[in-house]
């Protein structure tokens, strides 16, 4: 079965495969249409004989790539300090009142970080690092990192919240660092 044929007969069921590795049609749809092109490009290559085992092989490769970078970006973009809230120095009083308010519940959320999951935070946030390389420094997978930064995250997002919530909440909670491992 050539490429043109195997594009007509399973072209759909492809997309099915792909959205159920996705949870998205739309990128299912483009991670399929990749897949088909990828091949296509072996084919013209003299690369590879084209199957259907390939084109599926390309198409999960792709899913699980796409899937890596969606998981980059959501940290990425959650993690960006101007998305904690912090307002820029400002003119009026109410204003630098608040945003020194939001830094101390910042320091305060990194206060609370487990130390690994602080020299994350800060390796990510002040130095910059990619995942890849963080990982690569303190010797973890990147899934780790992700993991760390987005714990990070969540405090920095609760202690925020208790901010403004007057901190009501944050006096119940123990740091991280300090809480005993579970067995």
């Amino acid at each position: 079965m050539n490429l043109i044929e195997m594009y007509q007969r399973r072209s759909k069921a492809l997309e099915r495969y792909v959205r159920r590795l996705l949870g998205n049609s739309a990128d299912a749809a483009d991670v399929s249409q990749e897949a088909f092109l990828r091949v296509y490009a072996a084919e013209l290559g003299g690369q590879t004989p084209v199957s259907e085992a390939l084109l599926y092989t390309v198409a999960r490769n792709l899913a699980l790539s796409e899937l890596r970078k969606r998981t980059t970006r959501a940290t990425d973009t959650i993690a960006d300090l101007d998305a904690l809230g912090v307002i820029a120095p400002g003119a009026n009083p109410e204003a630098q009142l608040q945003e020194r308010q939001y830094i101390g519940a910042v320091e305060l959320a990194m206060q609370r970080m487990a130390p690994k999951c602080l020299e994350v935070f800060r390796l990510r946030k002040i130095d910059n690092l990619s995942h890849a390389e963080i990982g690569e420094r303190l010797n973890i997978s990147t899934k780790t990192v992700e993991r760390h930064i987005t714990r990070a995250l969540q405090l920095c997002h609760e202690a925020l919240a208790d901010c403004e919530d007057g901190g009501r909440r944050a006096a119940r909670r123990p740091p991280e660092h300090t809480k005993e491992k579970r067995a």
